[in-house]
């Protein structure tokens, strides 16, 4: 199984690259056998059918790059030190990971739990598997979204990487939440740190207008790929920008068996739209001194 699959335009028209880093369900047989979990439960992590949602954008000159396998494998949308040592068998002295907040949570590079809180490993896992998947995955994807993103930049002087993901609705964690107000849509910028704040208001804008709900940056306010790759906050780089869409699953598919609903279709309509309004639109949404 190849890492990655790249949905390319037949007449690339602008630098615009649309990521599905969580829409991937493969799961090696290997890992299957040392699992202690039922692997369907692990789809439920992912971003179920965003890679679909985003097939079209190709007719509107953009690029979509989309992971082939399950992030509870590898998540690529994380920082390759993200790890949890505890999961491994180390010898010696444990090399000095990032202990974040994710990896707390078991949601590391590697996942250590499921959505619903379970341990997927029965067992620690053998030290050489780091390197291995990280090989085997992580390192291909990311050197794939850098060649494009740096085959746009040198063509365009601008790249603009659109990470697209979704979460659960209210009703599907918890019944109780349902009377609270959840937006359809999350656009994280890192609170203008990724992306110019006019991009992320005109995006917003746009779906707003096609009767989204949108808010910014909370609780979504972008991963790993929209803070690495998105460098407006750097004078020296502000044409390189990234943003994060977060879209409730509820609007598109029935959350508990993972099929789409009669939203999938306008939803991905809208997505496509989306590209070639940019497509159009995108050069005059920037001054000469931000490099566009």
């Amino acid at each position: 199984m190849q890492p990655y699959t790249i949905f390319r335009p037949d007449n690339q028209t602008n630098a615009l690259i649309f990521n599905s880093p969580h829409s991937g369900t493969y799961l090696p047989e290997g890992f299957l056998k040392i699992i202690s979990i039922d692997p369907e439960i692990l789809h439920f992590s992912g971003d179920i059918l965003v890679d679909q949602l985003i097939s079209d954008v190709p007719l509107c000159g953009a690029t979509g790059l989309i992971n082939n396998f399950a992030r509870t494998y590898v998540d690529t949308n994380r920082a390759a030190d993200e790890i949890d040592s505890e999961m491994f068998h180390i010898p010696g002295q444990p090399p000095k990971y990032n202990n974040t907040d994710k990896v707390a949570r078991g949601f590391g590079v590697f996942s250590r739990k499921s959505y619903n809180g379970l341990n997927i490993y029965p067992e620690k896992l053998p030290f050489s598997e780091i390197n291995r998947r990280l090989d085997q995955v992580y390192y291909p994807v990311h050197k794939a979204l850098n060649h494009l993103l740096e085959a746009r930049l040198n063509k365009y002087n601008y790249y603009l990487l659109i990470d697209c993901h979704s979460m659960p609705s209210y009703q599907f964690i918890d019944p109780r939440f349902t009377s609270n107000m959840q937006a359809d849509l999350v656009i994280g910028d890192c609170f203008n740190k990724s992306c110019s704040p006019e991009l992320s208001r005109y995006m917003g804008a746009y779906f707003s207008n096609h009767g989204l709900n949108v808010t910014y940056n909370k609780p979504y306010s972008g991963g790993f790929n929209t803070r690495h790759y998105g460098q407006y906050d750097h004078k020296d780089a502000n044409n390189q920008q990234a943003i994060q869409l977060e879209f409730k699953r509820s609007l598109y598919m029935d959350e508990r068996s993972l099929k789409p609903n009669d939203g999938f279709l306008p939803l991905r309509d809208i997505i496509t739209g989306l590209g070639e309004d940019l497509n159009k639109n995108i050069s005059g949404l920037f001054s000469s001194e931000q490099g566009f």
